[in-house]
């Protein structure tokens, strides 16, 4: 059993919405579970956290958002130094040496590959040049480097090829350790408690399908494809509606709504701090993203024994056989491949046959795990070497 250690999680925010930051929470509650002594080491900490994780709230420069990266990283570096921690754990960004959940992918991957299809290539090329994101992979350049000292926790190997493709890191540095998910919380049993009173305030009735989207960026996350999908299969005679559980739509998505006939059809319920109520009231889970690292709602639905409609540019699609525990699509998202795969999901036996097999993998992913494969990083990190924050110059 491994000494216990005292770990610095660094991040510019600490909290609880999303899907790397709900990671970190998990970690950290299973970390300082396990006896390790845990410091948060953030610009902003919210929310709720064990009482043994110790907080230190680094003061930064607010505006413009790229001085607020760069003011972080020295003064974030200053008190870790200080602190003389066992291991440094960054969140999202490789803000210092040490170890980094690249939760989110590789920041060049997602502004080279991902954002001129999710905005346009002009709107994408703005945004590239700006000073936030040339800071970020100003960052990256300077970690992700043969000698950077950075031990790469990649949560699917989708991310781990995408950060591989652009940075010389030594590939055993760049481990991929699947994010898990708590299955007491997400669960089939919820759907005796939850799911017709849900049902019953969203006006959805017990002859509909109801599809599931939970994501934040909607654009990216593929809500246009999916409300296509349900147009065209509601024109066959499907009797589809879509439960979205995220941020406020907007006009723009309630004008696409109303342009595709959809308004009695689509429900927004905003961010909601129950989901697993909503994966009670739904029949199907779809996310046809394109692109994210690995999407937790995805296996969360699979916890809840839900079949999970995605893409392969879901890091998740990694654990999917696809027609057994769900349905992956190979090619970009449209509504035409889509609107196949839902009409799969018609057949009531085959829907619960995925729903069944869906419960069983997700059990195989508990959080608990996350936290083990991390530790074994943690070990190989520091037999390799320990970072030293006062040497190094790329701070």
């Amino acid at each position: 059993m491994m000494e216990s250690l005292r770990i610095a999680m660094v991040a510019m925010d600490f909290h609880r919405e999303g899907g790397s930051e709900g990671r970190t929470g998990h970690l950290v509650a299973a970390l300082a579970g396990a006896g390790h002594e845990v410091h948060l080491v953030g610009a902003r900490i919210c929310g709720d956290w064990d009482s043994r994780v110790i907080r230190h709230v680094v003061p930064v420069v607010g505006r413009p958002k790229w001085l607020e990266v760069l003011s972080f990283i020295r003064r974030a570096t200053r008190t870790a130094a200080s602190m003389r921690c066992d291991v440094i754990h960054n969140q999202i960004r490789p803000y210092l040496p040490g170890v980094v959940t690249a939760g989110g992918g590789c920041h060049r991957f997602y502004l080279e590959r991902v954002l001129p299809e999710e905005i346009g290539p002009v709107r994408a090329w703005m945004r590239q040049v700006s000073l936030l994101h040339r800071t970020i992979l100003s960052l990256e350049r300077r970690r992700y480097h043969p000698g950077g000292q950075t031990w790469v926790i990649a949560n699917s190997r989708l991310n781990r090829n995408g950060i591989l493709q652009y940075y010389p890191i030594p590939p055993p540095r760049v481990r991929v350790v699947y994010n898990g998910v708590d299955s007491a919380r997400y669960c089939p049993e919820n759907a005796a408690r939850f799911r017709d009173e849900t049902r019953r305030r969203l006006e959805i009735d017990s002859k509909s399908l109801a599809v599931l989207f939970v994501g934040g960026n909607y654009t990216r996350k593929g809500l246009g494809p999916l409300l296509e999908a349900v147009s065209l299969a509601d024109s066959k005679g499907e009797r589809l509606r879509i439960i979205v559980v995220g941020g406020r739509p907007g006009p723009r998505w309630t004008r696409r709504v109303a342009a595709l006939g959809l308004a009695d059809r689509v429900r927004f319920v905003g961010h909601v701090p129950d989901p697993e109520r909503y994966y009670a009231a739904a029949d199907i889970f779809a996310l046809p993203t394109h692109f994210d690292p690995f999407a937790n709602a995805t296996l969360e639905a699979m916890a809840s024994g839900l079949p999970v409609v995605t893409t392969r540019q879901n890091g998740v699609a990694e654990i999917i056989k696809s027609g057994t525990n769900g349905l992956v699509l190979d090619e970009l998202p449209t509504g035409v491949g889509l609107a196949a795969l839902l009409t799969q999901c018609g057949d009531g036996d085959r829907r619960q046959a995925m729903g069944r097999a869906a419960r069983e993998t997700a059990l195989a992913f508990p959080w608990a795990a996350t936290a083990e494969a991390t530790l074994e990083i943690y070990r190989l990190m520091r037999e390799a070497g320990q970072p030293d924050l006062v040497a190094d110059k790329r701070c």
